[in-house]
């Protein structure tokens, strides 16, 4: 296994520095802050960008995660609000070329994306392919943070054993990157949000890089014990049920 990098305390020994990150689950607007939005399905219509759009600029939630066609969009109806423009890159494939993702990720700065989420090629990480694999976070968390973009990456812990996945939580979070999470949510390696997923990643998450979480989170309760666990934000299709104290659709996103 990887070493950590020296000298770095582990996420989880430097929370009292930051006080918990455990909002108050009884107040809507500290709930909604703490949620990206989700919409990235591929038959979205911009009449249903548009709507959700401004549901996230209603509910003031973190972020309006759309499909990087809509990012413009996005950016003239969220300004103003505070709610920021989020989108995904390679996604769900992950196998892109690095210079094809670099050339994406620039795309997106274009087209007024405030960050995005992507996958890391999983194969080169189950294959043993780990340079490969930490070369290509560490070139586009370089070229995202030089073009202004905060950056999350969805590690796609269904493909993964146990180890792989601090593995790959180390490596991410050695790159300087914003965020890593669980999971899409999507597809084989897409799985949903656990506990125990989100102790792994909190782990081996070291400060500033923070835990995301993605996946079948529909209802206030699950989001209440992710974030006990170490979770500090989560982007889900059910982000209006949440916050109303309602339970989303369990085969939603």
């Amino acid at each position: 296994m990887l070493p950590r990098s020296p000298g770095i305390p582990r996420r989880t020994e430097r929370l009292s520095e930051k006080g918990t990150s455990v909002i108050n689950f009884n107040n809507k607007a500290e709930v909604a802050s703490a949620i990206q939005f989700t919409n990235v399905n591929p038959n979205l219509t911009r009449a249903e960008a548009t709507k959700h759009i401004e549901t996230c600029a209603e509910y003031h939630f973190d972020a309006a995660m759309i499909p990087p066609i809509y990012c413009d969009l996005g950016k003239s109806i969220l300004k103003g609000t505070g709610v920021k423009v989020a989108t995904t890159l390679n996604f769900p494939q992950a196998n892109d070329t690095l210079p094809m993702k670099i050339a994406a990720l620039k795309e997106l700065a274009r087209t007024g994306a405030d960050e995005f989420d992507f996958p890391p090629n999983p194969g080169l990480l189950i294959g043993g392919e780990i340079e490969a694999y930490a070369h290509e976070i560490n070139d586009i968390v370089h070229v995202a943070h030089s073009e202004g973009l905060k950056v999350k990456a969805m590690l796609e812990f269904g493909f993964l054993t146990d180890e792989l996945k601090a593995i790959a939580s180390r490596i991410a979070t050695d790159s300087g990157i914003d965020w890593i999470k669980n999971s899409s949510g999507w597809g084989v390696g897409g799985c949903a949000a656990t506990v125990d997923d989100v102790k792994i990643l909190a782990a081996n998450t070291n400060l500033p890089t923070r835990v995301k979480v993605s996946g079948k989170v529909n209802s206030l309760e699950k989001m209440k014990e992710l974030f006990e666990a170490g979770a500090e934000l989560v982007g889900t299709s059910s982000a209006t049920q949440i916050v109303d104290g309602l339970v989303g659709d369990s085969d939603a996103y």
